[in-house]
């Protein structure tokens, strides 16, 4: 356990080696402040020590390494898309992608690197050069990981884009219409879609791609199968106080009552 020197804590990252922790929050100036962990020793019982740090005058919403370098990071907020450095000074150079007309009014919610650390062939992930960001308007925008340019931007949703991810063969999205949607990366047409409970705030892809696992807003996650398209549910929850709640033991289930006008029936 560790103390982050902010007022509000907003998103973590690992570095793919695992030697890294980043973390993103409010310091008491209300500003954006990224600090980086260096973790590889707690293994040992030592303490993580922040190892760089820097404060940040752009809103950040979404904060990841690089997968193929430990040094590098990308970010998007309100604005803005930004690519970070770290130094050995203990210094986070930051460097912005021009948005032109793009950046005005427009709120990039979550990114994802095209090339995964899953490949064993680097020179592959050498060539995979993409990251892509969702925004809250529902599009999708392509930039370049090695000259920091804006290529090209997708429209898929009406509502907002909340999670994203992303292999070397599609993107999945998790937005703010209960839907996550598997697309091609030239965005032509998805090629499936699963609906839930609530709006989808996370998505991850499985290392052999054939899953994509989705969270959501009302605290449920669930496994999509890309195989055969079958969605399951894993885990549920309440949305609001549980009033009451009795156990039935012949068949081992809880029946609840809850302020979300919902009475739910529980397989424990």
């Amino acid at each position: 356990m560790m103390t982050v020197p902010v007022i509000s804590l907003k998103c973590l990252s690992f570095s793919h080696d695992g030697r890294y922790l980043a973390s993103v929050g409010k310091d008491k100036h209300n500003k954006e402040l990224i600090c980086v962990w260096d973790i590889s020793r707690i293994t040992r019982g030592e303490m993580p020590e922040i190892c760089a740090r820097q404060t940040s005058e752009f809103n950040i919403l979404s904060l990841k390494f690089s997968p193929i370098d430990s040094s590098r990071l990308a970010s998007c907020g309100k604005e803005n898309i930004r690519f970070w450095r770290v130094r050995e000074t203990g210094n986070i150079r930051g460097s912005a992608v021009v948005l032109q007309h793009h950046a005005r009014n427009t709120v990039f919610t979550c990114l994802d690197f095209e090339y995964g650390f899953r490949s064993a062939d680097r020179s592959e992930n050498e060539s995979l050069k993409r990251v892509f960001v969702g925004s809250k308007h529902g599009m999708v925008f392509q930039v370049n990981y090695q000259n920091e340019t804006l290529e090209a931007s997708y429209k898929t949703n009406d509502g907002a884009i909340f999670a994203i991810a992303v292999n070397d063969a599609f993107c999945v999205l998790g937005s703010e219409d209960t839907y996550v949607r598997v697309w091609p990366l030239d965005f032509q047409e998805f090629f499936m879609e699963a609906q839930h409970e609530g709006t989808v705030s996370a998505v991850d892809i499985s290392p052999d791609g054939l899953k994509v696992v989705c969270g959501t807003l009302y605290g449920s996650i669930g496994i999509l199968d890309k195989s055969n398209q079958n969605y399951k549910t894993l885990l549920r929850s309440h949305t609001d106080e549980i009033l009451a709640m009795d156990f039935h033991v012949q068949k081992q289930h809880i029946i609840t009552v809850s302020k979300d006008k919902t009475i739910r029936l529980w397989d424990i």
